[in-house]
């Protein structure tokens, strides 16, 4: 028996075309159903657990209208801008730096194989002003392509704090600062904040699978490289049902073992588009979702994580993504610090742009390194904690949290434009636009893009 969950708007992976769609709940999971009058119908598994979906949507929130942007024109989500329709502020804004990039992997949102363009130092100083201009000072990732294949990467980081930005991430898949100790620690030098890493498996099988070649190593030595540079990681896993998603629990045991320089996961299972839209349609009615993310996480870990310590996101669609803040004590058990009814207890009229770039700001960089504790071991046996002075405790707390978090990205499939005009997370385009990343990368069965990388 189907049950209307609600009505939104979704486009038809065929054509694009703008058309009505609904959730429903079926068998105790949710899907997306629409139909184009040209293409057809298609419905697509979007949460694994229906409970948990009508929870999670019982604390959405709608942040107030943009109002400032221009009006809309070709009607959402052609008009991004941000159009005066568009709800809250920029959280993460990113700059894709460049088209080039040192890898064609199998699965890539990036147009690199056909784009070659590369703005300019004053076409990325608009960008930053873009970015300011709709979020202050938010996250900012420097993304692309493989931003380290650029010469003047340190010049733009160095222009970013310039400008205000507390905050600048590299996106890179690890290559060059695995293999250029020396890069590294010029990037931080000239004000990178945080490596955000491409690391999706403990396993060389898996990185031939997505990634086309044995990265292991790679990616083993470039977190190597960041502890001797003292600068943050956070691990980026794509999960592909049936293939690493039974790793989850792996990579948190890894990530433990690196604390304090490894700052957290975050899981994005795979979406379908960019390189990875049309040859893979058998696969859409058993996708990945965040809620299979939180069940491997849940179950990979011993009971260590549980569903309860888990923070969907406030701003709607609160399916959008979740996270959840660990504590290491010194036996090496996580202590969750994060419960899922803390969002009750958030004020109407929280300014959520801001609120997710101080949790960025304080949780996903490495602190001040000259403070670390002197005994910098992830490794404490149980029953050796000792007794500590509060000042030694709040010291250990400021260094030693882990975020667990996740996000799926939209593809034609399972795109809500509701939930499109709440997203926070923005491409910045060289002429001074602010696109949601969903519909900035977002591909047709035959590859056609919504917004072209020009």
């Amino acid at each position: 028996m189907k049950t209307i969950i609600n009505e939104t708007q979704s486009l038809c992976p065929e054509c694009l075309r703008k058309i009505p769609a609904r959730h429903i709940e079926e068998d105790g999971k949710v899907f997306l159903e629409k139909e184009c009058p040209e293409h057809g119908s298609y419905q697509v598994l979007v949460w694994s657990d229906a409970e948990q979906y009508r929870e999670w949507m019982e604390q959405s929130v709608h942040a107030e209208p943009c109002r400032t942007g221009p009006e809309m024109k070709m009607d959402c989500p052609l008009d991004c801008g941000l159009c005066r329709e568009h709800e809250g502020k920029t959280c993460t804004a990113v700059l894709e730096i460049t088209y080039r990039c040192n890898m064609e992997c199998e699965v890539c949102f990036a147009d690199t194989k056909k784009a070659r363009y590369e703005p300019g130092l004053a076409e990325i100083k608009r960008m930053y002003e873009t970015a300011y201009r709709n979020g202050g000072d938010c996250s900012i990732q420097l993304s692309g392509g493989e931003p380290t294949v650029r010469a003047d990467l340190p010049e733009i980081l160095r222009m970013g704090k310039g400008m205000g930005f507390s905050h600048i991430q590299v996106n890179t898949n690890g290559i060059r600062i695995a293999k250029d100790l020396e890069y590294l620690r010029e990037l931080k030098a000239a004000g990178a904040d945080l490596i955000y890493l491409q690391f999706d498996s403990l396993r060389d099988e898996v990185y031939r699978e997505i990634r086309g070649k044995n990265l292991l190593d790679v990616k083993l030595q470039a977190v190597a490289n960041c502890e001797q540079a003292s600068i943050g990681v956070i691990l980026v896993p794509v999960l592909v049902k049936g293939l690493n998603d039974r790793e989850a629990g792996d990579l948190i045991v890894y990530a433990r073992k690196h604390m304090p320089i490894v700052k957290g996961v975050h899981f994005q299972p795979i979406s379908y588009f960019g390189r990875y839209p049309n040859d893979h349609g058998s696969l859409i009615w058993d996708r990945m979702n965040l809620s299979d993310v939180l069940h491997c996480l849940i179950s990979q870990t011993g009971g260590e994580m549980k569903e309860k310590d888990f923070v969907p996101r406030k701003r709607y669609d609160a399916h959008c993504a979740f996270s959840a803040l660990y504590y290491l004590e010194e036996d090496g058990r996580l202590k969750p610090i994060t419960e899922n009814v803390q969002n009750q207890q958030i004020p109407e009229g929280t300014d959520f742009a801001r609120r997710a770039n101080a949790y960025t700001n304080q949780h996903w960089k490495l602190q001040d390194e000259g403070s670390l504790p002197a005994d910098r071991s992830s490794d404490a046996a149980p029953g050796q904690t000792g007794r500590r002075s509060m000042k030694d405790f709040i010291r250990r707390l400021k260094h030693y949290t882990l975020s667990i978090s996740g996000m799926g990205f939209q593809d034609a499939y399972n795109i809500d434009i509701g939930r499109l005009k709440g997203c926070c997370v923005h491409v910045i385009t060289s002429d001074g636009r602010a696109v949601p990343l969903c519909a900035f990368h977002l591909t047709s069965l035959k590859g056609r893009r919504l917004y072209k990388n020009e």
